[in-house]
C-alpha cells in the first residue's frame, strides 16, 4: 500500500501548536490498525476506508491511496486499485457505510458492558438538569466516572442557548438498544419535546461508544457518527478517554481532537452558588474572613457577627468572588477547638451574610465533616480542607451529597521541612547558627504535591464525586521549606496541566517574610502585618497568573484585585 497525503504545513514554522502538524508515526499506526482489523471483499472498499481514516482521522485535505495485490499471476504486474479522496468528500458523506461494519447488538449480561455517553442542556437549569440526568442513568447502570463540565456555543442549529456539557463512562448490563431505549425514556421523563433537529433541549444523551462495536441500523449507530467534528463531545471524552481507540477510524480520543478543523471555544466551568465560573479568563479572588480569636494575620478583629458583617461587605465591595469564612486557625501549633465550638463561631456569621447577599459564593475552610455539612445548610457553597479530606474522610461523602466543589489542600510535612526544623533544634540547643545546605532536595516538592494530589484525585473520584467538583491547592506554607512555598510559585504551571482549578494561598505568609530579609542578608523578618509581606503577597500573585493559576485565596482583596486585573490582562485577556 502506497499514500500520498497532501496538507498545507505552510503554518508550522510559525507556531508550535501540535495540530498544525501530521503525527505520521501514529497516522501509519492508525492505518494498519484498520487493514488489519478490516474484512473488506474489494480493494476499492479497502482504499476508501483507508482514505477515511487520513482524512477524517488526521485532517488530511487529500489522500491518493495505492492498494496493490501482490502474487495474483506469478511475473505478472500486481493487480492493484488507486483512488484519490479528500476530507470535503468525506464530511459531505459523513452517512458513507464503513466497509467493515458488523452489527453486535447482544449485551454481555454480566454488566461488565462498557459505554460512553456525552450530555449537554440549554434550557432551564443546565447544570441541574446534566445532575439529574447522571442520577437517573445510575438507576439502572453504574456511573464509573465523569468528564469535566464544559460550556460550549451552540452547533448547527446557532440561534438558540449555549450548552453544558460532559461526557460519562457507565457499565451496564443492558445491550446498545436497550440502552438506547432508557436513554430516550430519560429525556422524555425531563421534558424533551421532539421540535426540530439539533434545536434546544433541556438534555441530551448520545451513546459515543459501546464497548468496541461497530453497529450501524435503522435507529443507532456506534461510534457515534459525527463524533469526530464535534469539540463539546471530543473534549470531555479526552478527560476520560484520551487514549481510546476509535473502532473504525483507528485513532484516538486525543488524537481526534487535535483534528478538529476549527479551533475550539469550548469553556471548562464549574458551577458556584448560582454562578457558572469560566476558568482561564480572570482569576478569581476569594477573600478570607476568618472569625476566630488568634489567626497569625487577623485574629479576633471579626469575631462578632457585626464584625464580621461589616469585614464581610467591605470584601465584597473591594471586588472579592467569594468569601471564605474560617473558624479554626490551621498555622502551626494553634490551638484546636471542638466541632461544636467552630459551628458555634461560623453559623450564625454565615447565616447573617447569606442573608445579606443571597448570591456571593461562600467557602467553608474547615476539616470536619459536621461543620462543613452544617455550613452548606446555611449558606456555604463550597467547602476548603486543609488536610485534603483526610483528618475526616466523612467531608467527602459530604461534598458529594450536596453536590459542592471541594478545595483539596496539600498539608502533608514533606522531609525537607522535618530535616529543616530538626537542624533549627540542633542549632538552637548549641547556641550556633543553622546550616540548611545538607538538607536533601530530592524528590523536589513538584513531584512531592503531584504524587498526593494523583492519590487524592483517585481516592475523590472512586467515592463519587465528579471531576468539576475538585479543586487542588498545593499548602504554600503547610510544612514546607520556605525554599519550597518559592519553588510552588515558581513552578505552579506544571500543577495546572493536570487539568483541575488551582488555587494558592500566599496571603500574607511566613515565607515571603523569610524570603525577604534572606534576599536582604537581614535577621530582621517582616511580621505577617507589615506592607512588605503584601507587596510580597502581590508578587506571588503576579507571577501566578502567568501560568494560569485560577483562585487566590488573599486578606487585602482591594489591592490584590488591582494586582490582578493587569496581571489577568497581560496574561489571560486572549486566551
Amino acid at each position: 500500500m502506497t499514500l500520498k497525503l497532501y496538507k498545507d504545513l505552510s503554518s508550522c514554522g510559525q507556531s508550535d501548536l501540535v495540530s498544525e502538524t501530521i503525527s505520521y508515526s501514529t497516522l501509519s499506526k492508525s492505518v494498519v490498525a484498520y487493514v488489519e482489523s478490516s474484512h473488506h471483499y474489494t480493494l476499492e472498499a479497502l482504499a476508501t476506508g483507508v482514505a477515511r481514516t487520513c482524512c477524517l482521522g488526521f485532517g488530511v485535505e487529500r489522500v491518493k491511496v495505492l492498494v496493490e495485490k501482490p502474487g495474483a499471476v506469478k511475473l505478472a504486474k500486481w493487480p492493484g486499485v488507486r483512488i484519490e479522496r479528500t476530507l470535503q468528500y468525506f464530511k459531505d458523506h459523513v452517512s458513507l457505510e464503513i466497509p467493515s461494519t458488523v452489527e453486535q447488538t447482544k449485551g454481555n449480561m454480566s454488566g461488565h458492558n462498557i459505554a460512553y455517553l456525552a450530555l449537554g442542556s440549554n434550557m432551564g437549569d443546565r447544570f441541574k438538569n446534566v445532575i439529574d440526568a447522571l442520577d437517573a442513568l445510575s438507576k439502572f447502570s453504574h456511573v464509573q466516572t465523569t468528564s469535566f463540565m464544559y460550556e460550549s456555543d451552540p452547533a448547527y442549529f446557532v440561534d438558540q442557548d449555549c450548552f453544558l456539557n460532559c461526557c460519562c463512562r457507565i457499565s451496564t448490563s443492558l445491550n446498545p438498544h436497550e440502552l438506547l431505549g432508557k436513554l430516550k425514556e430519560i429525556e422524555v421523563a425531563m421534558g424533551r419535546q421532539e421540535t426540530f433537529r439539533n434545536g434546544p433541549r433541556p438534555i441530551d444523551l448520545d451513546i459515543i461508544y459501546y464497548n468496541n462495536i461497530v453497529l450501524k441500523s435503522e435507529t443507532l449507530e456506534i461510534p457515534h457518527k459525527l463524533m469526530w467534528e464535534r469539540d463539546f463531545v471530543l473534549v470531555p471524552l479526552a478527560d476520560i478517554a484520551p487514549n481510546y481507540i476509535h473502532p473504525s477510524m483507528h485513532i484516538t480520543t486525543n488524537q481526534m481532537k487535535i483534528n478538529l478543523s476549527s479551533p475550539t471555544t469550548i469553556r471548562k466551568v464549574m458551577r458556584v452558588n448560582k454562578s457558572l465560573w469560566q476558568w482561564n479568563t480572570k482569576t478569581f479572588i476569594m477573600g478570607i474572613l476568618n472569625v476566630t480569636p488568634d489567626s497569625f494575620s487577623d485574629g479576633g478583629l471579626f469575631s462578632g457577627v457585626d464584625t464580621a458583617l461589616n469585614q464581610a461587605n467591605k470584601l465584597i465591595k473591594d471586588g472579592a468572588h467569594i468569601i471564605d469564612i474560617g473558624g479554626q486557625s490551621t498555622y502551626p501549633g494553634a490551638k484546636q477547638i471542638t466541632p461544636q465550638e467552630e459551628l458555634d463561631r461560623v453559623i450564625p456569621i454565615i447565616k447573617r451574610i447569606r442573608q445579606e447577599h443571597p448570591d456571593i459564593p461562600l467557602s467553608i475552610d474547615t476539616y470536619h465533616a459536621i461543620v462543613a455539612s452544617k455550613a452548606i445548610e446555611a449558606g456555604c457553597n463550597i467547602i476548603n480542607d486543609v488536610t485534603g479530606g483526610i483528618r475526616d474522610p466523612a467531608i467527602i461523602d459530604v461534598a458529594r451529597k450536596e453536590r459542592v466543589p471541594i478545595i483539596i489542600n496539600h498539608d502533608r510535612p514533606t522531609q525537607q521541612f522535618l530535616q529543616q526544623q530538626h537542624i533549627k533544634q540542633q542549632a538552637e540547643a548549641n547556641g550556633v547558627e543553622p546550616d540548611f545546605s545538607t538538607i536533601d532536595s530530592s524528590p523536589d516538592i513538584i513531584e512531592i504535591v503531584d504524587s498526593f494530589f494523583t492519590e487524592r484525585v483517585q481516592s475523590l473520584l472512586a467515592s463519587g464525586l465528579h471531576l468539576w467538583q475538585i479543586i487542588l491547592d498545593p499548602g504554600l506554607g503547610f510544612s514546607k521549606t520556605y525554599d519550597q512555598s518559592i519553588d510552588l510559585i515558581r513552578r505552579g504551571g506544571e500543577l495546572v496541566k493536570r487539568g483541575f482549578p488551582l488555587l494558592i494561598g500566599p496571603s500574607r505568609k511566613g515565607f515571603i517574610g523569610a524570603t525577604i530579609a534572606k534576599c536582604e542578608n537581614s535577621k530582621i523578618v517582616p511580621d505577617a502585618k507589615s506592607s512588605r509581606r503584601l507587596w510580597g503577597t502581590a508578587a506571588c500573585c503576579c507571577v501566578s497568573a502567568g501560568w494560569g493559576v485560577h483562585i487566590i485565596r488573599i486578606h487585602d482583596v482591594s489591592e490584590i484585585k488591582d494586582t490582578m486585573l493587569i496581571a489577568d490582562t497581560i496574561y489571560k485577556s486572549k486566551k
